[in-house]
Formats: structure tokens, sequence, C-alpha cells
């Protein structure tokens, strides 16, 4: 035919070309890639096969059992086996942010059970006889509380940290001693969670504290105005001696180790004080700040300043998010009349900014050429910036970079400025596309919900099979405690059945406990820096193949959640371009999308996600490698797996960038996998220069949308703050605006990644329409006259058309 001479003469080889073709039909599709699916299906069941192997045989406690100080594992090493509880000496300073990284920076003890009271050192050593206050004591080892003689002996193992200065009435909690839940938690917890016998006594006991010493206190503080650190510590120094009045030393030692008080009407005060500041957050917070502010008493201030601010503002947070939710929708549909000026003001300040970074870096060369200076010597930052500075390369080097930008972008905007156009046209018909079905700008939540199931899912069937196995253990000498380089030279012997352990080697805990001593003080006398210490858990090979088959399906699951995203949104907007007259696009498109995606696409979905699944394997495999490989420090082999790993990087982008294109095309003519990925290559690959102009523009417009909305979001708050102090009392305004700011920023780039779709839709759809048709009455463009009038050309008919 002609028309087929016409296209193999334009473009070198022929285009499949379908003379019915009008863009994404219900009726004319069939399933793609049903093997696929009906492998996708077979290895979800037998992940659900391998999940609930996992449940019925694992075990969480072995994952979460506590490690003291002494790196013993608590109610599990030779040492501590009757020791199943884990006590902090402060535990406040557990709640870190860092604390999962670094560890928890107190010491930590195995003990038989948890504190059932109280006990503040500085409160009670005046009040209590030398032999209660050593049996109150908790210390890093027996012999540390063995060997205390006096009250001085106390101090000092107190001041040396190897016993606890104050502690808490704990309770265990995955077998480590926690505080028990505080009366602000209490009245946050409904009365129907807590047990009978709990409620029952509530009453009794707050009727009791309103009668006794406790409220008295209370209200007393509060009226000679303490602090908040002092009402505490009067309320521990109360509840740390057992009053009469209130209870007796029998009573408190049977009392639960979690107990919700509620408090009476007279401590309403100072439990609003309690309620905004001593939170666990302000604890979190004050602790976050503490690693970039000096002085402990000064961050922990302002972790509780910055607290109540979040506590006080909220509402006006959300009152921001909601105005850049609407601010979102308002600008994408304006981004079909303002889209024009905006980028080419963006291009233009960009030129402009980088022509006055050449004169900047120019001039600060010139001055620094010929300026003589000395280095800073100082071994800081600051001075290795400042040395950076001035060095006259530096500028050289800068201004050579700007330069090479500027002539780069200037050439691309004087040669590509047509296809710019083409991106600018694309990007109002994207904003058509999305403000006539906005419920494609809420389609994301959906698919974050599937993600979220699949996460907790997986990571959930991951921790129960890696507690599948038995426990290993291997006999261990500590680290000497003045020296982490060297072990203890403790003469441990073992006899009977233990007669062959070796350090190193093998042990069982209840063996090594009965048959091994220190022979420098005689078999009575059992090792206490030798033990028969956990090593890890063995699996069996069925359960370490499961583990690789979880982590294999969570990227498998994962990449089809998001190729399901892809897959629907694409549909949507395809079925948009291809309708003739918009106002006949169906009100239920996406909805229409949805159920044509599961009906028909699912094993196309199937066989892109598992490609990218077996690429990421591949990686992590490398990586594994790397980590098994470094220490031998061989330069070849880290040569070459340093481009492998650069390589399959560079292959999974591409990977993505091409199933993207390929669902699009699946969505445009419902062809399975394989073809879908073959059409939209070659048709990339002809239009290659539109391609990059395109991607290139609309990310960079995308990114000044959301730029500017989250901009707008935080200075309105900002601005709102301040000129309402009647509405709103802050410590620092920066608060609620840093808040807005990320939030803004999430929101939009979600709102902006469907508009991004939309936008990738309607051009792989608009050079279909370039390439398929010719504006006759058989052939007629479905593009809009704006593009039309850019490339030249017209439907040779008139044409009623609703935009």
């Amino acid at each position: 035919m002609a028309e087929d001479r016409e296209l193999i003469e334009k473009y070198g080889k022929p285009v499949p070309y379908d003379r019915n073709f009008r863009g994404p039909e219900w009726r004319n599709r069939s399933c793609t890639d049903v093997p696929c699916l009906l492998i996708f299906i077979i290895f979800l069941a037998g992940w659900g096969f391998i999940a609930q192997y996992a449940v019925r045989n694992g075990d969480l406690n072995k994952l979460v059992v506590p490690t003291d100080s002494f790196n013993r594992k608590c109610g599990i090493d030779s040492s501590v086996l009757d020791k199943k509880y884990l006590f902090f000496f402060d535990l406040g300073k557990c709640i870190d942010p860092v604390v999962p990284l670094t560890g928890c920076p107190t010491q930590q003890v195995c003990v038989e059970s948890c504190p059932t009271q109280t006990f503040i050192w500085d409160r009670l050593k005046d009040r209590l006889s030398f032999p209660e206050l050593k049996e109150r004591l908790i210390c890093l080892t027996e012999a540390d509380k063995n060997n205390l003689r006096d009250i001085n002996g106390i101090q000092r193992a107190i001041d040396n940290e190897r016993c606890a200065r104050w502690y808490m009435k704990s309770a265990p909690f995955l077998n480590r001693c926690m505080w028990e839940f505080s009366p602000q938690m209490c009245e946050l917890i409904p009365s129907f969670l807590l047990p009978r016998s709990r409620r029952a006594s509530n009453g009794s006991q707050s009727a009791s504290l309103a009668n006794g010493g406790m409220s008295g206190l209370i209200d007393a503080l509060i009226d000679d105005n303490s602090s908040l650190s002092e009402v505490k510590m009067e309320v521990l120094a109360l509840t740390a001696i057992p009053e009469p009045a209130v209870r007796t030393k029998q009573e408190l030692v049977e009392e639960p180790a979690i107990q919700c008080r509620r408090r009476t009407e007279q401590a309403e005060t100072i439990k609003q004080k309690v309620r905004q500041a001593d939170t666990r957050l302000a604890k979190l917070v004050g602790n976050m700040v503490a690693h970039f502010y000096n002085g402990t008493h000064d961050a922990q201030q302002l972790g509780e300043e910055i607290v109540e601010d979040i506590m006080n503002s909220w509402y006006v947070v959300l009152m921001a998010l909601m105005c850049t939710l609407i601010a979102s929708l308002i600008l994408i549909a304006l981004m079909r009349w303002f889209a024009a000026p905006i980028l080419w003001l963006s291009i233009f300040g960009v030129l402009v900014g980088l022509g006055f970074g050449i004169y900047y870096c120019v001039k600060q060369y010139r001055f620094w050429r010929e300026t003589a200076t000395v280095p800073n010597h100082s071994l800081n930052l600051e001075a290795a910036v400042k040395n950076v500075l001035q060095e006259p390369s530096t500028w050289l080097y800068l201004s050579i970079f700007l330069a090479i930008s500027f002539v780069v972008i200037l050439l691309l905007v004087i040669v590509l400025r047509s296809r710019i156009q083409i991106a600018i046209a694309l990007t109002k018909e994207g904003s058509k596309a999305v403000s006539s079905i906005i419920s494609t700008v809420f389609f994301p939540i959906f698919s974050w919900v599937l993600f979220i199931l699949a996460v907790t899912y997986a990571i959930g069937v991951g921790l129960y099979l890696g507690s599948i196995g038995e426990p290993s253990f291997r006999m261990i000498r500590q680290l000497d405690a003045n020296s982490l380089t060297s072990v203890t030279n403790e003469n441990c012997v073992c006899t009977g059945p233990a007669i062959e352990y070796k350090v190193g080697g093998r042990c069982d805990p209840k063996i090594f406990e009965q048959n091994c001593f220190n022979a420098d003080f005689g078999q009575r006398s059992p090792c206490t820096r030798t033990t028969c210490s956990f090593a890890e858990i063995e699996h069996p090979p069925f359960v370490t193949w499961s583990i690789v088959y979880n982590v294999f399906g969570f990227f498998w699951l994962t990449f089809f959640i998001a190729a399901f995203s892809d897959m629907v949104l694409a549909l949507t907007f395809a079925t948009w371009y291809w309708t003739f007259k918009k106002r006949d696009v169906p009100f239920f498109t996406l909805g229409r999308a949805f159920r044509q995606t599961i009906f028909y696409h699912l094993g196309t979905l199937a066989f892109g996600s598992l490609i990218l699944a077996v690429c990421r394997m591949i990686r992590i495999a490398l990586e594994y490698l790397h980590s098994k490989l470094i220490k031998y420090d061989n330069a070849v082999t880290r040569a070459i797996l340093c481009c492998m790993r650069c390589f399959f990087w560079l292959l999974e982008n591409f990977l993505r960038f091409l199933n993207r294109n390929a669902y699009i095309m699946c969505a445009i003519h419902g062809k399975n996998f394989c073809a879908s990925a073959k059409d939209a290559f070659n048709l990339i690959m002809r239009n290659f220069l539109r391609v990059i102009a395109v991607d290139k523009v609309t990310d960079f417009l995308f990114f000044l949308s959301k730029v500017l909305l989250t901009g707008a979001a935080g200075v309105g708050t900002y601005y709102f703050v301040v000129r309402s102090p009647h509405l709103i009392q802050l410590h620092y305004n920066a608060v609620p605006v840093t808040l807005v700011v990320i939030a803004a920023f999430i929101m939009t780039t979600v709102f902006f990644g469907v508009y991004s779709m939309a936008v990738d839709t309607l051009f792989l759809c608009f050079l279909e329409d370039c390439e398929r048709n010719d504006g006759s009455s058989e052939k007629p463009f479905f593009m809009s006259k704006q593009l039309m009038r850019i490339l030249g050309k017209r439907n040779k008919f008139p044409r009623q058309r609703s935009i």
C-alpha cells in the first residue's frame, strides 16, 4: 500500500499498522502472558505454604532474647541461665534515635526478676540502713555486690557505674525490665481494656493517694511553684518508701508489676504539665537534639518545647496540608495555560543564574590568585572548607564547569526548541487528562496500602523463618574490662562430659555450667570470664532456601504492585487520549481501567516484575559476594565486582524505564509484554530526541512545581503563626513550618508522580498517533490542535472536538 511504503521510506522499516485501531478497547482485548500469571499464582501459593510453616515452627522469642553488657544472652548463656530478664541502669538513655545503630549507652545486666519497687540512692541513703540499701542494690556482678562493706563502698560502686544509682518499679516486656505505665498513659487507655482486678483497684488507690501524703505533696509543690523535675523526684522518693498509711512492705512486693493508677482532681494541674512536657516523645526528640546541641539539659528542654509546639500546632499543620492539597489540584488544572511561561521563565532563570555564577567564580579566581594566603592548619571541617575556598584552582575549575553547563543548556534550548514546544503541549494535555479524571490523583493511596501489606507480610515471614533452627553455642573468653584488644586469662578447666570443650569450640550451656570451673579457686568456683555463649541459630537447608524464597517474593510482589499502579494509570490516560470527543470519556474510566488490568493484563505485570526481581536478586548476590571477598583485598576481584555491580545497577534502571513504557504500550494495544516492550523500544528509538526533550523538560517543570508549592506552604504557615499569637503560642515557629514543608513535599511528589505518568502515556500515544494517522477522514489525528499546529499538521475535514 502507498501508506505503508511512505512509512517504510520515512522510518526505514515497516511499522505494524492496524487500520481499525482506535485506542484501547475493552471488547478487543484478550488475556496476555497467561503462563507467567500461572507461575506467579503458584509462587504465591508456595510463599503461603512457607508462611504457615514458619509461623507453626518459628518462635520470635529466640530473636528478641536480650544481651547484657558482657555480651551474654540472658537465660541462655551458661553464667546467666537463671537470669532471663535484662535490667538497664538508666533506661532513659535508651530513648534515642541512634540506639538501633550504636546500642543503649548504659550498663545492662541480666537479673532473675525485674525490680518491684522504686529505688533512688540520693534520697534513700540517709533513710535506710546499710543492709536494706545493699539488698535493694542492682550491680553488674554478684562480686561487686558482695564486696560492699559500708555506705562509702556503695557510693564508690555507684560513682564507678558498677551499681545502679536509681531505678523505677518495672515489669518485663520482651524479657526487658521496662518502666511501669505512667499515669498519663493510663488516662489514654480505655477502661474496658484494663483487667477487672486492676480497674477495681484504681478507685481505692486514688482515694488513698488523695487522702495520704501523695496528693498533699503534689499540691504543696504546685503551690510553691516547684519545677517539674523537683516534683518528679519528690514523687519518686515518696513512692520508694512504703508508708503504713498507704501500703505495707508486703503489699508493695506483691503488687503487680504494671498497674495503672488514676489521679485525683487535686493532681490535675501536674497531670497537664506532665502530658505536655514529660512524654517519651519529648525524651526522644531531646536525645535527638543532643547530638547536634551543646548540653544535655538544654537539649532535653529543647526537645520538650518542640513536642509542646507539635501538640499545640497540629491543627495548623493539617490546615496547611489541606490548603496544599487544594493548591496542587489547582496548579495541575492551571498548567494547561501557564506551563509555557513557567518553563521558559525557569530556563531563562537558570541561564541567568549560571551567568552570574560564572562572573562570581572568575572574580574570586582573580582575587585569590593575586592574594597570598597561609593555609589554616586546624584539624576541623570548617578549616578544611576555608582552605579549599582560598585555592584559586577551586574557583577556576568551578567557573569552567559552570561555563560548560551554560553553553550546553543554551545549545540544547536552541536545537530542541521545537521539541520543547511539544513537551509543553503534552504537559498541557496531561493537565487536561488529570483534571478530567481527578480520581487518578488519589489512586496511589491504594498502591501504598498494598505495598505496606506486602512489606509487613515479608518481614513477618522472614522473622519467623529466622527463628527456626537449633541454637549454636561456643566456648569463649570475654574481653578484658580494661582493654578491648585483649581477653581474660582465666584458667577455666572442664571435666567429665565437658572434658573436650575448647575455647572457640562448640559447647552446651548446662553441661558447661555443671562441669567447668576456675582452677585457680577450686572446683566450687564457677568460670566467670569464660562462658558458653550463644553464637547463632543454625537453620536447616529447607529454612535457608525458604529465606531466599521470601526475599525474592518480596521483590517480585512489590515490583508487581508498582507495575499494577502504572498499568491502571496508563489505561486510564490512554483511554482519554484515544477518545475522539473528550466529552465522551466514560465517567468511571479509572474503575474500568482497574477491571481491565485485572481481567486481562496481570500476566504481563507478573512478567515485567519478574524480570526486575531477578535483576535485583543478582545485585543482592553481588553485594553478598562483595562482603565475603572484601577481606581478601584483591584488586582484580574488587575491580570485577565493581564493574558487575555498576552494570546491573544500570541494567535495572534501564529495565525500569523499558517496563514503564511497555506497560503503556500494552495499555494502548493490549499485546503481551515482549511485543509491547519491543514496540515501545522501537518507537522510542525512532523519536529519540523527542523522548529526551520531553522527559527532561517535564521532569524540570514538575520539580519547579513541587518546589513552588512546598515553599508557598512553608511561607504561608510561617506568616500565619507569626501574625496570630492570640490563636497559637509556640516556643519555636520553625516547628510547624518544618512539619508542613516535609509533608507538603511528600504530598506534591505523589500528585506529580501521577501527572508524570499521564504525560508519559500521552507522549507515547502522541507518537503512535503521528505514525498511524495522516489527518484524513479514514485516519484522523487524535492529538490536540496545539500539537498539530506545532507539527504543521491538520485534519482534512471539519472536526468538532471538545477539550
